[in-house]
Parts: structure tokens; sequence; C-alpha cells
């Protein structure tokens, strides 16, 4: 029953709804996963704009011309993620909030791209389609991570570049998590009881992992899918790349999506409003973090701590 059910998750991470979270940084502010700036709200934030006009020109009228059937922000098509806005004055905001549309940004592990090598829905795609969404993210992935507005991609020692960082940063921290580190942090009970301001709880909508996000009271389940699946993890983790010197990057906690989410920022203006920097979930996040960073550095900057538990 548990393996048919984390099955279900694995797809549902794939996808979103409104309250979905951002994982990764925006550039300015402080959104709540992720460190950057914010989800969503990043389009007036210093080093944004390059990223926003190649999403806007180039990215938007592809989405808007193979994707909006199912994927419009204002009515997706089942339990989707709409990250394809009416027009261009929402779009990069919409579709950069949504984990699930753009991954960690890099071009080799967003889901975006992923789908698009898969023949999703058998939709075609160019070869010049995909090299604007791949340009586009490169600028979002050196923005992001304190680069500038340059396009390219980065590279560190040994030739290594940051979408290679990134799963490698991703699958060290998978193999590094630890169950008991997890229950002793009190993970489970601190998320799947919070509350919003409204008194609803995480886990009355977030207990299977819709909206692409994961927060039960079942401490089992709740490990084995972000420790799993990294799209649930980077709501939780971002990763930090160090375009200098790649070998510098490190995984955070992605506190930035948190507070865009908490302040109904776009796309999650419907999601009840709360506090995302006081609160048990980040008390025990913080705890399980570092617990698990001290693994991280016993094991060394090319060790693991035993095999990734990564499923994508």
């Amino acid at each position: 029953m548990r393996a048919v059910l984390l099955a279900a998750i694995a797809s549902i991470g794939l996808v979103g709804c409104v309250g979905e979270l951002d994982s990764t940084n925006t550039g300015g502010g402080d959104d709540g996963s992720g460190s950057g700036s914010g989800s969503g709200s990043g389009s007036n934030q210093p080093g944004s704009a390059e990223a926003k006009q190649a999403f806007n020109d180039n990215v938007y009228p592809i989405l808007k011309g193979k994707c909006v059937g199912c994927h419009a922000a204002a009515g997706p098509v089942g339990n989707i993620s709409g990250f394809v806005a009416p027009d261009t004055s929402t779009a990069w905001e919409t579709a950069t909030g949504f984990q699930s549309f753009t991954g960690a940004f890099t071009p080799t592990t967003a889901p975006v791209l992923l789908k698009i090598a898969a023949g999703h829905q058998g939709q075609a795609y160019s070869s010049d389609d995909t090299n604007k969404i791949t340009d586009w993210l490169n600028k979002e992935v050196t923005w992001r991570n304190g680069g500038g507005t340059g396009t390219g991609s980065g590279s560190g020692s040994g030739g290594e570049t940051p979408a290679q960082a990134t799963q490698r940063l991703l699958s060290q921290w998978s193999g590094c998590m630890a169950k008991t580190n997890f229950d002793a942090a009190n993970m489970a009970s601190a998320w799947g009881n919070m509350t919003a301001n409204n008194n609803q709880r995480c886990s009355n909508c977030h207990a299977g992992g819709d909206g692409g996000f994961m927060a039960s009271v079942d401490s089992q389940l709740f490990f084995d899918v972000v420790s799993s699946n990294k799209y649930y993890m980077l709501q939780y983790f971002s990763v930090k790349l160090d375009l200098t010197n790649l070998a510098n990057s490190k995984v955070e906690i992605n506190t930035k999506s948190f507070l865009g989410v908490s302040t109904g920022q776009d796309p999650h203006r419907e999601h009840p409003r709360f506090n995302a920097t006081t609160n048990n979930g980040m008390t025990a996040l913080n705890t399980f973090y570092n617990t698990t960073m001290m693994a991280v550095t016993a094991a060394g900057p090319t060790g693991t701590c035993g095999p990734s538990k990564l499923t994508n």
C-alpha cells in the first residue's frame, strides 16, 4: 500500500496547484524555502530583468502555444500546475513560482525540459524551442546564484557544470538524510500539525503531497518522500551555487519560498497566510538541517554518508 502511495506522490511531485512552494532563490528578498530572493515577486529585484525578459520574449510564447490548454493559471486541468499566466504582466512571476516547472533551474534538472525530452502529451518542440528555454534557465541560474545577469552556465573545477554540481549535492544530501535525525528534530509533528492563520493544519492539504509540498504526521511517509523525490526535497532545501568555484556550493534551507507563499505572492494568492519565520516547522527544519549538514561535513566534499535515496 505504501509503495502504491509513494508512486502516486512521485508523480504528483511533478505537478502543483495554488499554494505550491517555490524552492529556489530568486535573488533579493527571502521567501521561505531557499536562499536567494523570494518566490514569484522577484521581478523588481536587482538582476532579474534579463532573466525575466528572456522568459517573456522567448519562453512564454512557447508555453502559451503548447501548454496553456492544461496549465492555464486561471484554470489548470486537474491537479496540475497552472504555470501559464494569461499574459506577460505576471507570466514570469507565475511560472517561476512552480517548483514542478523550474526544479532547481539548471537545464538538465528542470522538469520543463525533462517533460519536453520525454515527449510530454505528444507535443513536438523544435531545437529552437529547447535552446530558448535552456538559455533562459541559464540566465536564471546565473542570477539566482550571485553571478549577475550573464548568460553563461558556469563551470567549476574538473569541468563540472552547475547542473552536475546541483545533482551531486542533492544526491549527497539525500544519502546523508537519516530517519533518526528526522524524528529527533520532530519534523512530522511540527510540519503536519502546523497551522495557518485560519487554523487550518498543513497536513489537511499536504499529507499526501498535494500541491507539490509534503507535510504529514506520518513520519515514515514524510521522510521517504522528501529524501527520495528531489522536487519535494527542494521545497525544504535548496542548492546555493558558487559559480566562481562550484566546489564551494552547498545545500541550504530553502527559506525563500515559504515567505512567498505565506504572504500570498504570485502564484500563491489563495494560500492561507502564516508566519513563515517563527514556527515549530522552521525550528524542526533547522534542527534537521544542522544534523544532516554535520553528516555531510564529516563525509567530506567528495564523500557520502550512504547511497543516494533519490529516484529522480
